[in-house]
């Protein structure tokens, strides 16, 4: 084990007030270079992660993401389970995790890919982490950091300086399952209240056209 890990352990790696930054759990990158706009690609054989395929929600909708082939000779680097999106380019800055994403599949340079170092893998959950930066507290850092005037851009350095706050990795696992019901909860209410709204527009229409 590490000089790094051990010294944090022995410290109490449980302690907030520690100063733990996400740069000392997790490696972080940038997106595919892509040249210009994505093309989509039918007979395409790599799938892409844009902005508009995540929510704040921390979800990745697959079904919506495109095909495409890839032109830039840089060795592209997969998305695996259990890497972090972070959306560094826009007006809001919020991350989602990857999970059973086909093989071949990228994120834009909009993304900064956050993935946990090996040696945290037993210490910190990758759901806990996105949980995290998507909470007021990480928030309230990346609107006072982040540089730009119309176009708001977060720098790599500013998101490995983010602190983090962590928990036994059973309090990270009780904390992200609230989070999974409340995301559930929320869906089916929404889902309620356009079928409440459709119902009324029925009786509105037959009754004021009958």
């Amino acid at each position: 084990m590490p000089n790094k890990v051990k010294n944090l352990m022995n410290t109490s790696i449980y302690d907030a007030t520690h100063g733990t930054r996400l740069g000392d759990i997790a490696h972080i990158c940038s997106g595919h270079p892509f040249r210009g706009s994505i093309e989509p690609d039918i007979n395409g054989d790599v799938h892409v992660v844009q902005v508009r395929n995540t929510k704040a929600t921390g979800e990745i909708v697959q079904d919506e993401l495109i095909k495409t082939t890839l032109t830039s000779k840089k060795q592209p680097d997969w998305l695996k389970s259990g890497d972090i999106l972070f959306v560094a380019k826009g007006a809001k800055h919020y991350s989602a995790v990857v999970e059973d994403l086909p093989k071949q599949t990228v994120c834009s340079p909009h993304f900064f890919l956050v993935r946990i170092k090996l040696a945290f893998k037993e210490l910190v959950t990758p759901e806990f982490i996105c949980w995290q930066l998507n909470q007021l507290p990480a928030q309230r850092y990346f609107q006072t950091t982040a540089e730009g005037s119309l176009y708001l851009s977060v720098r790599r350095q500013i998101l490995e300086y983010v602190p983090i706050t962590m928990l036994p990795i059973e309090k990270q696992r009780q904390l992200t399952a609230m989070h999974r019901c409340g995301v559930k909860e929320q869906k089916v209410l929404q889902q309620l209240i356009e079928n409440r709204q459709q119902q009324l527009d029925a009786i509105a229409y037959k009754a004021l056209t009958a």
